[in-house]
């Protein structure tokens, strides 16, 4: 059975229009690139503070467990295979490596030719080799200071990348201009389903009062950033005050 052809849609305008010039120019030009972009680094820092946690857990767990279940002899192999028997403390970490490689490869784009989606691969490819020392110390250099060593770096690298993300507000950033977007074709949309409702007559007070609406999703999106650039910055002083308190108690 064939779906009906919906004849009921109305014509989409065209940058002849002022008010269609104006709110393409807006999409196209300022919110959309901006919003890829910072869509862009957004998915790299949370995606890197994922997998320095599980990194971190994975590596500060071996160190916990050896100081607190000295019987277990957790780094007596340093080496998953020595030539006569595997080292099963590390092939316990297999499902954080599975974990590690699943956060790695969430935004590859496996059935996608397209070059828009080209970042994404250059992206996991980034990922992946930011995994290879961790692998290598899992394979070849488990020893407890090696571990902790890097257990505490990750530690530091979720803490990094964290304060990026919300100090230069990449996800509000991208959030936000995706908002925005999604507010304006809406309001291109409507536009086009009023002129094509009414006469000529009505055509000006139309656009009139399509501009004051665009006017002010501009002013709230302004408006929101401000807050959010505020905010995220007293957020992380405040955060910074009340540890250094702790510290010093």
């Amino acid at each position: 059975m064939t779906q009906a052809e919906y004849l009921g849609r109305v014509k989409k305008g065209n940058n002849d229009d002022p008010v269609i010039s104006e709110i393409n120019w807006l999409i196209c030009e300022i919110y959309l690139p901006a919003h890829n972009k910072m869509n862009k680094l957004s998915k790299l820092t949370r995606s890197l503070s994922v997998l320095f946690v599980i990194w971190a857990l994975t590596l500060l767990s071996y160190f916990c467990a050896s100081e607190l279940f000295k019987d277990l002899a957790i780094f007596s192999q340093t080496v998953l295979w020595d030539g006569y028997d595997f080292n099963w403390m590390i092939l316990s970490s297999v499902p954080s490596i599975l974990l590690a490689i699943a956060v790695t490869f969430r935004n590859f784009p496996f059935n996608s030719k397209s070059e828009k989606d080209k970042w994404q691969k250059t992206q996991s490819c980034m990922l992946c080799l930011f995994n290879v020392p961790f692998f290598v110390i899992l394979l070849f250099e488990f020893s407890k200071e090696t571990v902790a060593v890097a257990g505490l770096l990750c530690f530091a690298g979720f803490f990094i990348t964290y304060m990026c993300n919300r100090l230069f507000g990449y996800t509000s950033s991208s959030i936000r201009n995706q908002t925005l977007v999604h507010h304006l074709e809406r309001l291109k949309r409507e536009y086009e389903i009023a002129c094509s409702q009414g006469n000529k007559t009505d055509l000006p007070y139309i656009q009139e009062q399509t501009f004051a609406h665009l006017f002010e999703i501009i002013e709230q999106g302004t408006n929101r950033r401000d807050k959010e650039v505020m905010g995220d910055h007293y957020k992380v002083h405040d955060s910074a005050v009340s540890w250094i308190k702790g510290l010093r108690k």
